[in-house]
């Protein structure tokens, strides 16, 4: 070969290498581009990655609306969030199972969006739910009932399965406005819109501006009630009970919550815990009202108060019957020395109680520690005569309804029937909303054991309490700091 071909040659395997090096180049520069641009997912973005599913979560959504969305086309998208009750999934078919179902409705989101063949993001964020967006246009808003059914017979596609409502699904579907910068507050906005849909048992609404503004006045409350936590705004006010023969003898009392808000005053129940129990709140706020109920028998057992004297604490249905209700309480206790027999656990009817049996477990294990156990507001409904012969109860607070009848023949029977039945097995009898002379004349006639009602206590700040105990000579010692 001359030196003429062989250089030809090499000039051939140069230029072909150097055409390999173009190509790949190229290549790196697509993918690269694809990387920045979003549209192609790698673990430089693990951080925007969903653990549970794979999928995008919160932040790789917030990235894909800023580029995908351009601030004058803002109101041609909507964001739909797809909510399940994922605790509720995992407290009865453990987490796998729900990453399982949360995966198989993303899975038949992308069904969907082939077949309209629309651009879209979609993301998971966990507690709250699967979000899509996409354009209104789209057709992906009117493929949604759809969705939510085929997403509620997931059940019956597994091995023995059943249609069951914990895969029930609903959606919220927020327009997106000009003015919507912010892809934070979208999903906040789209996720309580399918909060409401799925709590009306809808499988989907619209986002109006109506809701816009309600939502934003119950963030508002949340905030509120978190600092009011952290302020420990929330005070104690105790409503005494009296004995119902001698009505001068305080026997105890009911500790009742107010909030002591910064600037509307001193709120009763009725303006905060309806929100709460919404928000699944009402935990926090019990337990928070226990601690401070015994750092009030606490004192007073400091200072002589008779060994007959207690105080009675409510507790909603969900937390008496919570797993970790009885753990919380012991760990509560440990910090106090007083005798439990001082303090009372209200609780209300099992009728009204999704657990019974972790209830059940929960009041033999708290009745065991020295506490009393309360059947609040009984005679309310036909559940309170099973929980007698269930439940390690020692007393029986008589529903106020009952009470206003106690004039009436038919009342005054029922109310002496249950007031001799309590007494034979062996319960203190107590009478809630008693009003009148009247009705105390007949409770006394009767023989119930002790009276609750404006009559004689109406619900006081501590500081008044302790007033109060020192001036009926009930602390031997003569009273305590009131401040």
């Amino acid at each position: 070969m001359s030196v003429y071909e062989t250089n030809r040659v090499l000039f051939g395997v140069a230029v072909s290498a150097l055409t390999l090096l173009i190509v790949a180049a190229g290549v790196i520069a697509v993918l690269l581009y694809l990387r920045q641009s979003g549209k192609l997912v790698s673990a430089d973005h693990s951080s925007e990655i969903d653990e549970g599913t794979g999928l995008g979560n919160r932040y790789y959504l917030a990235r894909r609306y800023s580029e995908m969305v351009k601030p004058s086309k803002r109101s041609e998208y909507v964001l739909c969030c797809i909510y399940a009750d994922s605790d509720k999934l995992e407290r009865n078919f453990k987490r796998d199972e729900m990453l399982k179902f949360v995966t198989h409705v993303s899975e038949l989101v992308q069904t969907v969006m082939k077949q309209i063949r629309s651009v879209y993001v979609l993301a998971r964020v966990p507690g709250y739910g699967l979000f899509v967006l996409v354009k209104k246009d789209s057709g992906f808003v009117e493929n949604l009932n759809s969705l939510v059914r085929e997403a509620g017979s997931y059940a019956l596609h597994q091995e023995n399965g059943q249609l069951s409502d914990a895969y029930r699904t609903a959606v919220g579907i927020y327009p997106l406005k000009a003015e919507d910068s912010d892809i934070h507050e979208c999903i906040f906005t789209a996720y309580h819109t399918a909060l409401a849909a799925y709590e009306q048992n809808e499988d989907q609404l619209v986002c109006d501006d109506e809701m816009v503004a309600m939502f934003s006045d119950e963030r508002d409350m949340r905030r509120e009630i978190t600092r009011a936590f952290e302020n420990r705004e929330f005070v104690t006010y105790i409503q005494f009970f009296v004995d119902t023969m001698d009505n001068e003898d305080i026997v105890g009392g009911e500790a009742l919550v107010r909030w002591n808000h910064p600037e509307r005053g001193i709120l009763s129940p009725i303006n905060f815990v309806p929100f709460m129990e919404k928000e699944d709140l009402i935990p926090n706020l019990d337990y928070y009202n226990l601690e401070e109920v015994c750092r009030f028998i606490e004192e007073m057992y400091n200072h002589g108060i008779k060994n007959n004297f207690y105080i009675s604490c409510n507790f909603s249905r969900k937390t008496f019957s919570s797993h970790d209700f009885v753990d919380r309480v012991k760990e509560i206790f440990k910090d106090f020395d007083f005798p439990k027999s001082m303090i009372a656990f209200e609780m209300t009817e099992s009728e009204n109680v999704k657990n019974i049996v972790q209830a059940y477990n929960n009041a033999v294990q708290i009745k065991e520690l020295g506490v009393k156990i309360l059947l609040d507001d009984f005679g309310e409904g036909f559940a309170s005569f099973y929980d007698l012969t269930e439940y390690p109860v020692d007393g029986l607070k008589i529903d106020k309804a009952l009470v206003d009848s106690i004039h009436t023949e038919k009342g005054n029977t029922i109310l002496r029937g249950m007031t001799k039945m309590g007494h034979e097995l062996n319960m203190k009898v107590i009478v809630e909303g008693v009003e009148s002379d009247d009705q105390v004349n007949e409770l006394k006639d009767i023989r119930c054991d002790i009276i609750q009602g404006f009559r004689f206590h109406r619900p006081i700040p501590v500081h008044e309490a302790k007033k109060t105990l020192a001036d009926k000579g009930a602390l031997p010692d003569g009273g305590v700091a009131t401040a």
